[in-house]
């Protein structure tokens, strides 16, 4: 009973965390303000967590390893480059309209400290799965199923880019939008639907 109440408490810390650093960053978040979204005293979460920077660490990797896990399990699953491909741009769009805050979060916090990207890729496994695509691709390059030209790291990056900077360019692309009299919500939906066989169109032999 003791160790339900306690792992109810620290959910609910967990919970309260992720809004808070994901709207505000690891500078801008504050310990009050989480302990008052999780409607407890400040004086737990500090017992169950230290400090602010063992809170705020566990909080990036565990939501960091969940974003990076399903992106490569996209890459594990079986199929062809061109299934994978929409497989990930389903996956990540979805990710991502779900937790608009989370891409700037995660640029401005690796920026501050590139440690915490090097413990998500460890914990993530993403090496092995990272590799054995590249492997896939100059595997379907010699079957003549995709452009000899085509570099896989360069097409990974092209991949992620494409699915991820309408997020992090948001203030950017609304107001282009607003001067197109166009939606940036609208765009969104529009441009996800395109993602996959632009890419696909682009490396296809």
């Amino acid at each position: 009973m003791v160790k339900e109440i306690s792992k109810n408490i620290e959910d609910k810390i967990m919970a309260a965390a992720v809004d808070e650093f994901e709207e505000k960053g690891f500078n801008g978040a504050r310990m009050q303000q989480i302990a008052d979204k999780a409607g407890i005293n400040k004086a737990l979460v500090h017992y169950y967590f230290r400090s602010k920077e063992k809170l705020f660490e566990k909080v990036f990797l565990i939501v960091a390893q969940r974003a990076f896990k399903k992106f490569a399990t996209t890459l594990n699953n079986d199929g062809t480059v061109f299934e994978k491909i929409g497989n990930f741009f389903n996956m990540h769009q979805d990710l991502l309209w779900k937790n608009r805050n989370f891409p700037i979060f995660f640029l401005n916090e690796v920026n501050r400290n590139p440690n915490l990207i090097k413990k998500v890729f460890e914990k993530a496994e993403l090496d092995s799965n990272i590799l054995g695509f590249i492997e896939q691709i100059n595997d379907e390059k010699a079957q003549g199923k995709i452009r000899t030209d085509v570099e896989p790291i360069s097409l990974l990056v092209n991949i992620i880019s494409l699915s991820i900077f309408p997020y992090i360019g948001q203030p950017v692309l609304t107001e282009v939008m607003q001067r197109l009299n166009s939606d940036y919500g609208t765009f969104l939906q529009q441009h996800r639907q395109q993602l996959a066989q632009f890419v696909i169109n682009s490396i296809k032999a």
